[in-house]
């Protein structure tokens, strides 16, 4: 029914938005950090520097925070309580890199404080990292157990490995809004504790917004993925029953 061209182009079309839209974000992220990342703060206190004074106020002085190598690679570990800051974060006293850190006290925060979907998502995320060597292997099963025995029995398998992948969308759909709630709390901040006045918080706003697009990209990968795998079930299915 199918040949084997036409499924590659068929497939690599559907990733195509996906695709374009995680390079688009990607290229807005670069660009919108090294733009602020020109501009010092006010204040000029170091990121490292801003993260303590946060945190202490906010009464979260066992938070550790410490340096990372890479660009954009911050992040918090709430196994080891620690913040962890890029070179292009640590010892910079920019737009850039105290909106950066405040976003990584935002998810402190959702984690002190028992965010509702922080805790959905630390669920999932040894499910997902366990199951993910299950869904193609379960889907491939199912679809030759179908050609072997020309019916539809083993549709099971493949319905469950289809199943298993999903809460990989699942993951993405609750992990943006939990990366915008965080954005919005390392605003509110940046504001309440005076490190920045409204028109730097606005410029770094516009940092951790575009960085939100990546999330945004990822969900929409994960849904075409999906979508992917529904007509390359169907071509095999079809080019099986011919």
């Amino acid at each position: 029914m199918f040949g084997i061209y036409t499924i590659y182009w068929i497939l690599g079309f559907v990733m195509l938005p996906g695709i374009i839209l995680g390079i688009w974000a990607q290229t807005k992220v670069y660009t919108t950090f090294n733009e602020y990342s020109k501009v010092q703060t006010k204040h000029g206190l170091t990121a490292k520097n801003v993260a303590r004074y946060m945190l202490d106020g906010a009464g979260y002085s066992d938070v550790k925070i410490t340096h990372i190598k890479g660009e954009l690679t911050d992040n918090f570990n709430p196994q080891t309580n620690t913040i962890s800051l890029s070179d292009s974060v640590y010892e910079q006293s920019t737009i850039s890199a105290v909106g950066v850190t405040a976003h990584e006290i935002g998810h402190v925060i959702q984690h002190k404080t028992g965010y509702g979907l922080i805790k959905l998502r630390n669920i999932l995320v040894p499910l997902i990292n366990f199951v993910g060597y299950f869904v193609w292997p379960t889907i491939l099963i199912g679809l030759i157990l179908e050609m072997i025995y020309a019916n539809t029995a083993a549709d099971w398998l493949v319905y469950i490995g289809l199943g298993l992948y999903s809460l990989n969308i699942l993951f993405c759909l609750i992990t943006l809004p939990i990366e915008l709630n965080a954005s919005k709390r390392a605003y509110k901040m940046l504001l309440a504790t005076g490190e920045m006045d409204v028109d730097e918080a606005a410029a770094a706003k516009k940092v951790l917004s575009a960085a939100a697009w990546t999330y945004v990209a990822a969900l929409l990968t994960s849904v075409l993925s999906l979508i992917r795998m529904l007509l390359m079930i169907f071509m095999v299915r079809g080019n099986g029953r011919e």
